[in-house]
């Protein structure tokens, strides 16, 4: 038979999280050393059972009854291609959307923000070489920890050890990730490193250190910055960019001290309006300048020397 006939084997199926409310989620990566996380996560699952539990026996309910995006449940999604359909399956309850795209889907289905809104997009690609976006909701947020854009890995290391489901990490903050032309020395970078190891606290302090490096690129060879930190939390830090203006994309990479390896990554300007930086260094001085002339006033006098005291105009010859 010809090859557009044989029969493709199923994608991957992507599994992420498509509820509106996920605040859960970070309330899990950043409790303290205080905490017992063996029996917190205990009680997470227990609250997660109960809450798919009552979300499934649920009647089903009428029209004026709104649902909240994603369903009732707790946990995450599972987004299935199956030939030209996409299945969209809440893993909690198991009730199922089904999106009819009209052409095969031969890969996997990927998830980021493509349109910059702050909310997650599904990217679905078919065997004709269309690149479909599907906007999951504007209740739906963004979050680092929730992308999977490198197909059926989740990063270029580690595999499947990345965001959310990892027992530790880092990620780069809104504020960090929102892109921005920076003009001056150094650029501001927020991060935050998160360890949710039940005996994480536990280990001496020299076993537990978080080695952060910031690249352009992959290459080491462009290494922009460098720490090792001994505690997971959220940190700014002045990084200097020695490589002149122009756009870069950073990958921000954590490496514990068993090894494992976690990476984010943003973008930004730097120095790449530096003319108009220019142009102000050479306008301010004379700006600064004129605003003296400009508010002295002129002193209005009468006296002239064509004029006489008693007001009669002199003559030339006396």
């Amino acid at each position: 038979g010809h090859v557009a006939d044989a029969e493709l084997p199923i994608p991957q199926p992507l599994l992420v999280d498509l509820h509106a409310k996920q605040d859960y989620w970070l309330e899990r990566l950043r409790r303290n050393e205080t905490d017992d996380i063996r029996s917190l996560l205990e009680k997470d699952a227990a609250e997660a059972r109960r809450i798919n539990s009552e979300a499934s026996s649920a009647a089903l309910p009428d029209q004026s009854t709104k649902i909240p995006h994603g369903g009732s449940g707790r946990g995450l999604h599972i987004v299935q291609p199956i030939k030209d359909n996409l299945y969209i399956i809440e893993g909690g309850t198991g009730c199922t959307q089904t999106i009819k795209v009209g052409d095969t889907i031969p890969s996997m289905v990927q998830v980021d923000d493509v349109h910059g809104t702050g909310a997650l997009d599904l990217i679905v690609t078919t065997a004709s070489g269309q690149v479909i976006t599907l906007e999951a909701s504007d209740s739906v947020p963004f979050h680092p920890l929730k992308v999977w854009n490198t197909g059926p890995v989740r990063s270029r290391v580690n595999g499947h050890a990345q965001g959310y489901s990892a027992s530790s990490g880092i990620f780069i903050h809104e504020r960090s990730r929102t892109y921005k032309n920076w003009l001056g020395i150094y650029v501001m970078v927020t991060l935050e490193i998160f360890d949710r190891r039940p005996n994480a606290w536990k280990e001496d302090s020299d076993k537990r250190k978080y080695t952060v490096d910031l690249r352009s690129g992959s290459s080491t060879k462009k290494l922009l910055f460098r720490k090792i930190y001994d505690h997971p939390g959220i940190y700014t830090e002045q990084v200097f960019v020695p490589f002149g203006p122009g756009y870069y994309s950073i990958i921000a990479r954590l490496t514990t001290t068993h090894g494992l390896v976690y990476e984010d990554s943003f973008s930004f300007g730097y120095n790449v309006d530096f003319a108009s930086g220019l142009a102000w260094i050479v306008l301010m001085p004379l700006v600064v300048a004129a605003i003296p002339l400009l508010l002295a006033r002129r002193k209005t006098t009468y006296e002239d020397d064509d004029f006489s005291s008693t007001g009669a105009r002199g003559r030339i010859l006396g």
